[in-house]
């Protein structure tokens, strides 16, 4: 009877140790802010905010203020400025009826809002109660699916991309500019991008091999540190950085268990980089990604 028991015992304090020893091992390769377990992963999440409810399908951010992110969702006429400090939603600013509203770009007191049709949406004086919308029709349309736009305030610009379709030829797609005191887009795209590229052969895995790989922009921003320009895709889940000139520097994986579906980003002004990813499959939330 004793021996049986004895051999309980040494059973049990084995099991114990091995879960010990796997709950140490896993918090030592993740952690809170959704860190894979990934010996060489190529960044760190510095910091994570789970969205609301309402935020649910985040698909644009940008700045409002120093501590606070002006976001939209993929369905309502809304700009939610969420305030990073306090982690909430600190106003709404309902500009339009439903829709697919897809990219935001805030200058000074005027923001803009991009649905994936092409429409662009000025609201002059966004966070007063009486501010104003005017309308801008685009040369693109539901065909090219808009989802990219950011503020580009050094040469009075906004930056747009499609995002399944170019707009001249299905080989590449182009990074156009709507002028703020024209008010139009610029017909000449300031950078091709090609739709084949032989970074993404380089880049594919598993799956990935068995069909070329294509770029599909859900947003775009600017690093002010050095100008180069970073295209973030939902579908694929990557990160494309581009030269000022256009020239593809690097092609990051995202990870699908810390990015859901990775639709915005933005960069503040210190060149930290921030990325919004909607629910699908879990809560939507706001990440600070430090790449390594």
């Amino acid at each position: 009877m004793n021996l049986k028991n004895n051999e309980n015992t040494i059973a049990f304090i084995l099991v114990a140790s091995v879960l010990i020893l796997t709950s140490f091992l896993w918090f030592a390769f993740q952690d809170a802010n959704g860190n894979p377990p990934l010996e060489k992963e190529a960044y760190t999440i510095e910091k994570k905010w789970k969205m609301p409810e309402e935020l649910d399908e985040i698909s644009g951010i940008t700045w409002a203020d120093e501590n606070q992110l002006a976001c939209i969702q993929d369905e309502d006429g809304i700009i939610f400025i969420y305030n990073l400090i306090s982690n909430n939603v600190v106003k709404t600013v309902k500009f339009s009826k439903s829709g697919d509203y897809e990219g935001i770009a805030i200058i000074d007191s005027t923001a803009f809002v991009l649905r994936s049709d092409g429409k662009l949406f000025e609201i002059a004086n966004y966070r007063s109660d009486e501010f104003y919308v005017k309308t801008y029709d685009t040369p693109f349309s539901g065909k090219n699916n808009m989802e990219s736009l950011t503020p580009d305030k050094e040469n009075n610009r906004l930056l747009l991309i499609p995002k399944d379709k170019g707009l001249e030829s299905k080989d590449y797609l182009g990074i156009y500019a709507f002028n703020l005191e024209t008010k139009q887009i610029e017909k000449n795209p300031l950078v091709k991008i090609k739709r084949k590229n032989s970074i993404f052969e380089n880049n594919k895995k598993g799956d990935d091999k068995k069909s070329s790989f294509k770029i599909h922009p859900a947003d775009v921003a600017i690093n002010p540190m050095n100008g180069n320009i970073y295209i973030v895709d939902g579908k694929n889940r990557k990160l494309m950085i581009l030269d000022s000139k256009g020239t593809t520097v690097k092609l990051y994986d995202l990870h699908k268990k810390t990015f859901n579906q990775p639709e915005g980003i933005i960069f503040s002004q210190d060149g930290s980089m921030y990325i919004s990813n909607e629910g699908k499959n879990g809560t939507a939330n706001i990440l600070e990604v430090e790449l390594n």
